[in-house]
């Protein structure tokens, strides 16, 4: 290859391999770059990108001691690091779907798989670099949010006939201002305009975007239904499509929705979070568990790694591990929870605990059946403080009530509650505070307690209170089997009616599908299977 007139484009090479560094070197030089700087390391880059301008940047995925390549994009974008005039090529040997989807999400120029050949490279370098110079000015418009001046310098290059190979690039950019401008009902007529030329993606998330902040939530769901079906559109139609159940109160659908999109793109830790607080509006407490733990391992060594993540692991530890019947798995949940807090403590080299770790510390002793130690623990906690955590003081209101402190639990909710109306938090957290108060109100014991209490409710003939027992540690511990097979015995060995008969027929059905595709223990299966030889006549 003879090499190629010299260009003055600045270039930053993110890769600590010292072979590939050497390669590109090599391809670059033979390409006429000569302007190009390296970094081995994530924090090198960044020191690198707060000192200079790049006009292309090219990152690799695999980096070592701390930051990966797509923590380092992450946080190049969102600290404004990276600038829109500025290209990005992302190089990654590792090619599994979810890291493809995570990165694509944060919108590199260029995706490209190890190994390739200096041909490819050549030509996705030569793409961005052209395609940032041509839209150079549009781009300084938008770094200083003159929007209207954007959208002059748009309009005018859709008049040029010899640019319209980059007609459809300057449409989508025209679309994203209108955006920015929040100006949806003109968007939305530009966005059916596009789709009648021809069906962009981007402009079918444009139109449903636009549908949403103009609350014709019925349209954007047909439209979502539609863009399920397509790749590009899908990862942004389950997002929605949870958004829309969730405003409808369908907890259960939008915990679907946004399960599938966090496996697609699970590195994604808003995503995470929402399905962390879905889960517990589910009493999906498995799952919640998953969520934290994910949100755990994706944010280590990230701009967003920080004790409240492992202060919310240690706490779905705990609620995963009262919800079970499985005494090794609550060990392992009870380990993985003291493993938690001590990171948190070694980590952040905090001096003494703070609240949040006594409290988690209570529910600990709890959980492990030292109910006194943990009331004990949590009366020296008693004295009212004011509210910087909304997750630490609900998670100290949950505490309060599990040990029997139910007049100091019910005060902390109402001024969480108080505290909410004045702060607003975000809708999942307010409708989940919602649920837990109202649960927690109705409950005289703490949900470990409530199936041994509605047990011996049943053992003395007390069947109504045995059923609003059961049925309530069924609500709140909807995927114990144990507990699922004690309400199908009460309904089916009760002498009178507890419910009506559909309800009856409803929650005998849900039991015995719950019963059926869980492990029992012996003496659990000994007793399912007698009580269902002697009522087939009711199960037919």
């Amino acid at each position: 290859m003879e090499p190629a007139v010299k260009r003055d484009e600045r270039i930053l090479i993110i890769d600590d391999q010292s072979l590939s560094q050497s390669y590109l070197r090599y391809a670059l030089e033979q390409l006429g770059y000569q302007n190009i700087s390296y970094a081995g390391r994530a924090q090198s880059a960044l020191n690198f990108c707060k000192q200079n301008n790049y006009d292309l940047i090219i990152c690799a995925y695999n980096l070592p001691n701390g930051k990966d390549g797509y923590q380092l994009f992450e946080e190049l974008k969102a600290t404004g690091l990276h600038k829109l005039n500025c290209g990005v090529i992302f190089i990654s040997a590792e090619t599994e779907p979810a890291l493809v989807h995570s990165v694509l999400e944060l919108q590199p120029d260029e995706f490209l798989a190890k190994p390739y050949v200096i041909r490819d490279l050549q030509q996705r370098i030569e793409r961005v670099l052209k395609r940032k110079q041509q839209l150079r000015p549009v781009y300084e418009l938008l770094e200083l949010k003159l929007h209207d001046k954007a959208l002059d310098w748009l309009n005018q290059q859709l008049t040029q006939p010899e640019l319209h190979k980059l007609y459809p690039l300057f449409l989508k950019l025209k679309g994203d201002v209108m955006l920015q401008q929040h100006a949806y009902s003109d968007a939305l007529v530009f966005f059916n305009a596009m789709l009648q030329i021809q069906p962009f993606s981007w402009a079918r998330i444009g139109k449903v975007f636009c549908l949403l902040r103009n609350n014709e939530e019925e349209q954007a769901f047909a439209e979502l239904q539609h863009m399920l079906a397509r790749t590009e559109t899908r990862l942004y139609a389950l997002d929605c499509l949870a958004e829309l159940e969730f405003r409808q109160q369908h907890f259960q659908q939008a915990q679907q929705h946004i399960l599938a999109a966090a496996d697609i793109a699970p590195r994604n830790l808003l995503r995470q979070q929402k399905l962390l607080q879905l889960s517990r509006l589910n009493h999906d407490y498995e799952l919640q568990y998953r969520a934290a733990r994910d949100m755990v391992k994706f944010a280590r060594y990230s701009m967003y790694e920080q004790p409240d993540l492992y202060l919310n692991l240690a706490r779905a530890s705990i609620d995963f591990a009262l919800s079970s019947e499985d005494s090794e798995q609550q060990t392992r949940l009870s380990r993985q929870a003291t493993m938690s807090l001590n990171t948190v403590q070694r980590q952040y080299g905090l001096q003494n605990l703070t609240e949040a770790q006594q409290v988690l510390q209570a529910r600990l002793l709890y959980l492990q059946d030292h109910r006194d130690k943990a009331r004990q623990l949590l009366v020296e906690l008693s004295e009212e403080i004011e509210i910087d955590s909304l997750e630490n003081a609900l998670d100290k209101a949950k505490a309060l009530h599990e040990v029997g402190l139910s007049d100091a639990s019910k005060s902390l909710f109402n001024r969480i509650s108080q505290h909410c109306r004045q702060q607003q938090p975000e809708p999942l957290f307010a409708a989940y505070l919602n649920q837990e108060q109202q649960e927690r109100a109705a409950m005289a014991h703490g949900p470990r307690e409530l199936n041994n209490n509605a047990v011996h409710l049943y053992q003395h003939g007390n069947w109504q209170e045995a059923f609003s027992a059961f049925t309530l540690a069924w609500q709140v511990m909807p995927k114990n089997a144990g507990i699922a097979l004690n309400l199908w015995q009460t309904l089916l060995t009760s002498p009178r009616p507890l419910c009506s008969a559909q309800q009856k027929q409803q929650l005998l059905n849900q039991c015995q599908q719950l019963i059926e595709n869980s492990n029992l223990k012996p003496e659990q299966m000994l007793r399912y299977e007698q009580l269902k030889q002697k009522n087939l006549s009711i199960l037919a």
